[in-house]
This record gives structure tokens, sequence and C-alpha cells, in this order.
């Protein structure tokens, strides 16, 4: 067993030289060189030093002592539009919409805030805003098909309520 193994790996050593080839000294067309750097040539950078930086604790923090930790506010709401009908309507707040082809404000269903029925045509609820909402559109459907759908869209600010007419 032992002469076997080494007859094989004799017969892979023969073989493995005799696959790389000779020179061909003679053919000088072929003949270019590739010089490789000298390791001692090569300069090398030391890495630079992250810069230190202070941990900062708790006690580091410093708010005013009047900020508003709040992230949304209450608007209040005063629609009327019982000169258009004293019949059942529903009234939309939407805080995402787009411009159709015609112009008119349409708003998008996963934007809304509420959607709830007047009573009396009369609408007086207090809306939570997000502090990041700048506008709101108004949506009034009427079940009279006669009637127009109204939109209006509301610059807001947390001072105001909301008015229509």
């Amino acid at each position: 067993m032992n002469r076997l193994q080494l007859t094989a790996s004799i017969s892979m050593l023969v073989f493995g030289l005799t696959a790389c080839g000779g020179g061909g000294e003679g053919d000088s067309a072929n003949n270019t060189s590739v010089e490789t750097p000298n390791k001692d040539t090569v300069a090398t950078i030391p890495p630079t030093p992250a810069p230190l930086v202070a941990e900062k604790t708790m006690q580091d923090i410093v708010v005013n002592k009047n900020y508003d930790f709040s992230t949304s506010y209450t608007l209040p709401t005063n629609i009327d539009i019982s000169q258009h009908t004293d019949k059942r309507a529903y009234i939309g707040f939407y805080t995402d919409w787009s411009i159709n082809a015609a112009g008119d404000n349409m708003p998008n269903p996963a934007s809304q805030l509420v959607l709830q029925t007047t009573d009396n045509g009369v609408f007086n609820n207090n809306l939570q805003i997000g502090k990041h909402q700048t506008q709101l559109l108004l949506v009034v459907l009427f079940t009279e098909s006669q009637l127009s759908t109204i939109t209006k869209l509301y610059d807001i600010t947390p001072e105001q309520t909301l008015n229509y007419p």
C-alpha cells in the first residue's frame, strides 16, 4: 500500500511539472515581464484613530421647562350646512388628498380623520390633529342626489377653530 501511495505522488508531481510548460526563450513577441513591487518600497499609512466623543448621560439633557412634549392637539370645529339641507349629510376630514384632472381635491380614504353624520345640518366636534399637519380637507357628502359635494381646504394652526360657512 505504501508503494502505491508513493507511485501516485510521484506521478502527480511529474504531471504537474510537465503541465507548467517551458520557457520558450526564443519567442520574443510574447516576452512581457511584470515587475512586482518590492515590499520594502510600499508605503503604509497608519490608521487615523477615531476622535474621542464624550459619553452623554440623562443628566446632560437640558429642556426648557415650558416645552410641550405632546405630538398632537385638539382642533375645535363649527360646521353648519343647514343652509344647504336639514337632512342627513356626512362630514369627513382628511389629512391627505390629490387633485384630479378637473382641479378638484379628491380625498385619500386612508387618511380619514373622521366621517360622521350631521345633526340637523350642524357638526361641532373636536378633532385630534398631529402637530405636523398644516392642512385639512373638509368633504361634505349629501344623501340628497340633487346637492353637490362640498370640499374645502383649510390651513390649520393650533389656535384656530374650523368654521364653515
